[in-house]
């Protein structure tokens, strides 16, 4: 719910660009999100992760040189993430800008413990930027309770695949609704090592699952799972997309269908909350993509064309992350001072709204975060769903719980709305006041948790807050799914 990215934060404000140079954070606690400059004194370069704790309030972040906690102090024993010639002796500059690979970390939460996280990372061993492979994926394990909730990392830079391999990857939970899969490619071919992470540590699979095709070993790539799980998406930037279904309980690859393109910089890739639209940024193109359509590649739509600004530099289309808020953002791959967001992409085609360089961010920005779909539960109804499977009529009782706070309130309320069981389709979000008025609706972004609303202009009163599946229940049709009365003062 915090994302912070922002690069050389030691340079302060800059007369000949008249910006500042520093963080930029994005707190989607609140709706709109939330755009501020912030003191934090990390930089970001590519890689760049960050976690929230269950109340969306930020608890640590990481650049792939070291972790910071939400106070900006270096954690204990987190230094030297990556030690390597690429940091040491190809240049110097990254050990205070940070590491430069793209979705090349992530952190995991325990199951079993809210204070204990598994930081994966892709490490590259090479002093020749023409030659920038990736060489290893490591595993930092911190704990945030250590050091009276500053934090502590007990080991780091432990050795989980040692071999030439693709630097960026991302997670997708298993259909125990508990562990998570990360697939990592295997330079030189079309497989990908399997890890399973658990609260157990991580297991490397002894088989690779693979789509039958070859990738470079020098090709610049970008990964996506479907927020439901069932796709996974790799976007080579010499052979272009490949699209498989995904077996969340084997992590198998299947059925792979390859979209032939080119293009050997900037790219991303990102799906839909709705799991049905793939967007695949390469650099002066967007193009989109039906996962649902019967001729998936005859579905390709170009629903963004570079316009050739520059904030400072040329804003062109790169990593592509979805937010909490429903839309997607996209970074320049250069360090501007702008985001591209598709407002509203669980539409087809124009109506997705895709608007260029329509966020204005404080301070230079070199890329977005790296985030799985941290709300994905079990896979209701699999083989696999054992371990944090409910019955139905559990999965029932605990959807209808939703918490509306603080209550009273004056300015802002927040809706909690994390019990929603997505398998059951979309859900809206409806505030009525105490005559049965609608006075707010909106759709709730899938898989997403909260919406933070200012209601400073809203009388003083009693008002309901109504998750529906449907539409209004005053029009006597939908379904309530969940509802809370709160009191504006």
């Amino acid at each position: 719910y915090v994302w912070l990215q922002g690069f050389g934060s030691y340079g302060g404000f800059d007369t000949g660009w008249g910006f500042y140079f520093g963080i930029t954070k994005l707190d989607f606690n609140y709706s709109p999100r939330h755009v501020s400059y912030d003191s934090l004194g990390m930089n970001f370069d590519k890689t760049n992760t960050s976690m929230c704790d269950s109340n969306g309030n930020l608890l640590f972040y990481s650049n792939g040189i070291y972790i910071a906690n939400k106070l900006d102090e270096k954690i204990e024993n987190s230094d030297s993430l990556n030690a390597g010639a690429f940091q040491y002796e190809w240049d110097s500059s990254i050990q205070h800008d940070g590491y430069r690979t793209p979705q090349g970390i992530i952190a995991l939460p325990f199951s079993n413990n809210p204070n204990r996280y598994h930081l994966i990372h892709s490490f590259v061993d090479t002093i020749n930027i023409a030659d920038l492979l990736g060489k290893r994926i490591l595993y930092t394990l911190l704990d945030m309770s250590e050091n009276a909730g500053h934090g502590k990392v007990e080991f780091k830079n432990h050795v989980i695949v040692d071999d030439s391999i693709q630097t960026s990857f991302t997670a997708c939970r298993h259909g125990n609704g508990r562990d998570w899969w990360i697939l990592i490619l295997k330079n030189g071919t079309g497989c990908s090592y399997r890890l399973l992470v658990t609260d157990n540590g991580i297991e490397v699979l002894p088989t690779l699952t693979c789509f039958n095709d070859t990738i470079s070993r020098k090709s610049v790539c970008s990964v996506c799972f479907s927020p439901d799980g069932s796709k996974y998406v790799f976007l080579d930037g010499y052979k272009g997309l490949y699209i498989s279904d995904f077996d969340r309980c084997s992590g198998e690859i299947s059925n792979t269908i390859h979209i032939p393109m080119y293009l050997s910089g900037a790219l991303g890739t990102a799906i839909s909350p709705n799991s049905r639209f793939l967007y695949a940024s390469m650099g002066h193109n967007l193009f989109q993509f039906d996962l649902q359509a019967a001729d998936i590649p005859g579905s390709m739509d170009t629903v963004g064309v570079f316009d050739n600004t520059n904030a400072p530099f040329p804003a062109v289309f790169h990593t592509a992350q979805s937010g909490p808020d429903g839309k997607i953002y996209i970074s320049c791959g250069n360090t501007d001072t702008v985001y591209h967001v598709i407002e509203r992409p669980d539409e087809k085609g124009d109506s997705c709204l895709f608007k260029q360089h329509s966020l204005s961010l404080p301070s230079p920005s070199a890329g977005v975060p790296s985030f799985p779909n941290y709300r994905l539960g079990a896979l209701a109804g699999s083989a696999c769903d054992t371990l944090t499977g409910l019955a139905e009529t559990e999965r029932a009782e605990k959807e209808r719980i939703i918490k509306v706070y603080p209550n009273p309130t004056t300015d802002f309320v927040t809706i909690d709305y994390g019990f929603t069981d997505w398998n059951k389709g979309e859900a809206d979000l409806e505030i009525t006041n105490a005559l049965g008025q609608i006075v707010h609706k909106q759709k709730l972004p899938m898989y997403s948790g909260y919406q933070k609303l200012d209601i400073s202009s809203y009388p003083s009163g009693v008002y309901n807050a109504f998750i529906m599946r449907g539409s209004s229940p005053n029009g006597g049709k939908g379904t309530v799914v969940a509802v809370a009365k709160w009191v504006k003062e």
